[in-house]
């Protein structure tokens, strides 16, 4: 009897290992065939910015953020890349894949960028506390792809209160230079009218 039960527990934990080993490899081999592909953008030359979309009032910047030790700062009233040492006035700062604000920022959820007209009267957040900590309101702006190892963006819209008061919606687009490498995070945002 209990050799009996011994093989019927032994014959379950061979099935259980048997079955996420066959699980493990077929994920592997999904993961593997795969295509992994992002939406890809050159960078945003510093001091300059790259206007687009239908109005003049939507703007996309590329920022180049691929070193990981580095701050690169956005001023989107003026629509540009600052280069340091000169960073006054910024409003956005992006290290890699994180993204920190100079004020105050929301996240309006996963609507469409066209839907938003007005700056919400609440829900804003700041930063921690000084440059290095990242914006609970901004800090999961993407998933990750367990297939395809890359970061999407979550379709989350944010509003960006500036230095100077003004507020403005931000998308995220993409987070990858040409030849899918990390590091370039595209935006596209627009002013908002006052709440």
């Amino acid at each position: 009897m209990v050799l009996a039960l011994f093989r019927t527990r032994a014959t379950a934990a061979l099935v259980t290992v048997f079955t996420l080993f066959v699980a493990a490899m077929g994920y592997l081999v999904a993961s593997s065939l795969s295509g992994r592909s992002a939406p890809e953008f050159d960078p945003t030359p510093p001091g300059r910015a790259r206007l687009g979309g239908a109005s003049r009032d939507v703007d996309t910047l590329t920022i180049d953020a691929r070193d990981a030790s580095t701050w690169h700062f956005v001023t989107l009233t003026a629509h540009a890349l600052l280069t340091p040492p000169d960073t006054t006035g910024w409003d956005l700062a992006v290290r890699r894949h994180r993204i920190i604000g100079s004020g105050l920022i929301a996240d309006l959820g996963a609507i469409a960028f066209d839907s938003v007209t007005r700056a919400p009267r609440t829900g804003h957040v700041a930063n921690h506390a000084g440059r290095d900590t990242s914006n609970a309101a901004i800090a999961r702006w993407y998933r990750y792809s367990m297939l395809s190892h890359l970061l999407e963006p979550n379709g989350h819209l944010f509003a960006v209160r500036t230095t100077d008061g003004r507020d403005f919606k931000v998308e995220v687009l993409s987070y990858y230079c040409r030849g899918l490498e990390a590091g370039c995070l595209t935006i596209r945002y627009a002013p908002l009218a006052p709440p």
